[in-house]
């Protein structure tokens, strides 16, 4: 049976605490994995709580189950102590003690269960809580099993359990009979009460004593080597020597004898402790460079950045974004950028961090980043910060190419509709800079790449799926990661979200099982006539997503007045088949942004004219046989100009499959030197098309600076 509403503030040491939603009080163990299977059948979040230290809640609603923990029992057979995780660790201590097992008691004074010590490990004087800990008994959701002590991953104040949702059960701990160890315990009980005497209502030691192996020698100089206790930078040392314990906030102050306890001496609040705590933490990286981190557990405080320390990996658009957010919000920043700091950007570690947020071209699961994560760092980026914070409701667009004409159109659309409405990322406005403009009434609209969506755990509201073919493979480890990348677009959405699917790619078609949104399918083959007729835009490519605008906005319920007409005007985006100019009877299209073989294909099924193509660039590892194939089927194709590192490549594989025009390799020639020859041996009434199926970085900074380059030679021409 549960509770709902409960406060928590009477069950933590701290006595703060917002108000469960549901809570449960189990004293069997076999209550304990039914509550667990309970919370996880109503798909909500669940929190253990035993004696209530090592324990921050905030003040707001928790909106899942607390548990609280009164299993007990304590049993002995040789030199091996059985106890349940609901037990106080100072009974097993005293247990131990009087049964005169050595091996637990400098853990005497510890406040806690048994259970808490194992999921934080627990200790002091050089002593943990994994030291003599043989097995522990868990229910991982699913099932009860028995883990071995290196099966738990243990660390400096840290296990495997603070990444997984699992409940302790029950613990095995192997101990040395000894004498006196009654005496000893009781000294060190005694010596920690003289210590901590003002620590009422407390968590117990807040920040975790520092590592002496992970502070950089520039920060070790500035600390007195008597200090360093255990190859350890007491917490306690650092914060007194920044005045700590002159330090209060509203009714929490730090006590006086020791700065690392932090105290309500009645009616504090939560966010009075974190004010506290994180603002001496501020103190200490300024005057040492070196960062704190908490060893309570905090819950409830996931959104707030003030003086939390954040790594930023990639300084492009995104990355300057998140500095200026996070900027404003008081975190303590450090940027790690490849493009200014080389190859090795991340040898500095992202272990000391309370969170990482990672731009798009970073890849999510290198090894730097797995192995912080791992150790308790959350990871995160612009785009699903942005979700989470976002009152509007966002369209999210996805493809492997179309995500920009579809999602430039949808906007054009909406404004002229006179939707509150932005378009944000990688063509637009920078997300989080919308932040401040946004309601419950707007609209965001997005491009979203693989590299955004590969770890977002949030749907849009309206997901469109255009075209997935093959691509980024030289990012991805294979074709099922990209692909489960993009499904991440729709695998998320509720039953009142939209699905807008194309139809005429099985892949994309297959993201429409097993979601819980209501699913729309398009076509080009089924868009109605009206939307076909005066187009400026180019290529039948283009009524695929035309077709997806209009999809999304008849389920805004916009005229078709207004999106004929918008569609009919729109004259298509930078560098997609984009015309530059007519020189001596030849037309010149820049198709820069075709950087892979689909949209290559389209742009060249979208002339009838004689056709001179310009393409190649940087090695992704993609298929080219299926385009060089269609161009030794294409009749008005009559030239090809190779460039870049694929340019040899394609040259056998244009050779191989019989090509009849003319091939002509120029290699890494300058562009305008390019587009001279391509004028040179064009046909009058032919195009020169740049569409080079391929990325740009072996010989330009990126598409836009090809396509810059293309169109300043045309039209110098």
């Amino acid at each position: 049976m549960y509770k709902t509403n409960i406060g928590l503030a009477e069950f933590t040491t701290t006595k703060v605490g917002g108000p469960a939603s549901y809570f449960m009080q189990c004293s069997k163990e076999k209550e304990l994995v039914n509550a667990v299977k309970w919370a996880n059948a109503k798909n909500i979040p669940f929190m253990i709580i035993g004696g209530g230290s090592n324990l921050l809640i905030s003040d707001d609603d928790y909106p899942g189950l607390v548990i609280l923990n009164r299993v007990f029992g304590l049993r002995q057979k040789n030199k091996v102590i059985s106890a349940k995780s609901g037990n106080l660790l100072l009974q097993l201590v005293n247990f131990a003690a009087k049964n005169n097992l050595s091996g637990m008691e400098s853990l005497a004074g510890i406040p806690g269960t048994i259970g808490g010590a194992i999921y934080g490990n627990a200790g002091a004087y050089g002593q943990s809580a994994s030291d003599t800990l043989s097995e522990v008994k868990i229910f991982d959701g699913q099932k009860i099993i028995w883990l071995s002590k290196y099966d738990c991953h243990f660390s400096y104040r840290d296990s495997i359990f603070k990444k997984m949702k699992v409940i302790l059960l029950e613990a095995r701990f192997k101990l040395t009979p000894a004498k006196a160890v009654s005496e000893k315990t009781k000294q060190i009980i005694d010596e920690r009460r003289k210590k901590y005497s003002a620590a009422l209502w407390c968590p117990g030691s807040f920040f975790k004593n520092v590592e002496v192996d992970k502070v950089s020698p520039k920060s070790l100089r500035l600390i007195s080597p008597e200090k360093i206790t255990f190859g350890k930078i007491p917490a306690g040392y650092l914060l007194e020597s920044v005045g700590a314990k002159d330090s209060k906030i509203g009714k929490i102050s730090v006590s006086p004898a020791h700065a690392n306890f932090f105290v309500n001496m009645g009616g504090g609040t939560a966010d009075d402790f974190y004010d506290l705590a994180f603002g001496l933490r501020r103190r200490v990286w300024d005057k040492y460079g070196i960062l704190l981190f908490p060893e309570v557990q905090m819950v409830g405080f996931d959104n707030i950045f003030k003086d939390k320390a954040a790594a930023i990996l990639g300084l492009g658009l995104e990355g300057k974004d998140l500095k200026s957010f996070l900027s404003k919000e008081k975190a303590i920043i450090t940027v790690f950028d490849r493009s200014a700091d080389g190859e090795n950007y991340l040898k500095k570690g992202l272990k000391n961090f309370d969170i990482i947020f990672r731009s798009p071209g970073v890849y999510r699961y290198l090894p730097d980043i797995i192995e912080a994560e791992k150790s308790g760092v959350q990871v995160s980026s612009a785009i699903k910060l942005f979700f989470r914070l976002s009152p509007a409701k966002i369209i999210g667009v996805t493809g492997t190419k179309g995500k920009g004409t579809t999602s430039t159109l949808i906007y054009k659309i909406m404004k002229k509709a006179g939707k509150d409405v932005y378009l944000a990322g990688n063509i637009g406005k920078p997300y989080l800079k919308l932040l401040p403009k946004l309601n419950v009434d707007s609209w965001v609209i997005m491009e979203m790449s693989s590299f955004q969506l590969i770890d977002l755990d949030m749907s849009p509201h309206i997901a469109v799926v255009l075209n997935i073919t093959q691509d980024h493979l030289d990012w991805h480890k294979d074709i099922r990661e990209y692909l489960e990348a993009k499904r991440n677009i729709v695998r998320h959405q509720k039953s009142t979200d939209f699905a807008v699917i194309n139809e005429e790619y099985q892949t994309s078609k297959n993201f429409a099982k097993d979601i819980n949104g209501k699913v729309i399918f398009f076509s080009k083959n089924k868009l109605e006539s009206i939307y076909k007729k005066d187009l400026i835009l180019r290529g039948e490519h283009n009524l695929e997503n035309i077709a997806a605008a209009v999809k999304v906005c008849h389920i805004l319920k916009i005229d078709d007045d207004v999106i004929q007409g918008v569609v009919s005007d729109f004259k298509g985006l930078e560098h997609r088949l984009e015309l530059v100019k007519e020189v001596n009877g030849v037309t010149f299209y820049n198709d820069s942004f075709a950087t892979g073989p689909q949209p290559t294909i389209a742009a060249v099924k979208s002339f009838t004219e004689p056709l001179t193509l310009i393409l190649g660039g940087y090695d992704k590892g993609l298929d080219y046989g299926e385009i060089i194939k269609m161009f030794s089927r294409t009749l008005n194709l009559l030239n090809i100009i190779l460039i870049g590192d694929l340019a040899k490549k394609l040259n056998k594989l244009l050779v191989k499959f019989d090509y009849p025009g003319k091939i002509i390799n120029m290699g890494k020639k300058r562009m305008p030197e390019i587009v001279s020859k391509a004028l040179a041996i064009t046909p009058k009434r032919g195009v020169v098309l740049l569409s080079p199926a391929a990325a740009s970085f072996d010989m330009f900074a990126n598409y836009k600076e090809r396509g810059e380059l293309f169109k300043k030679a045309v039209n110098s021409l």
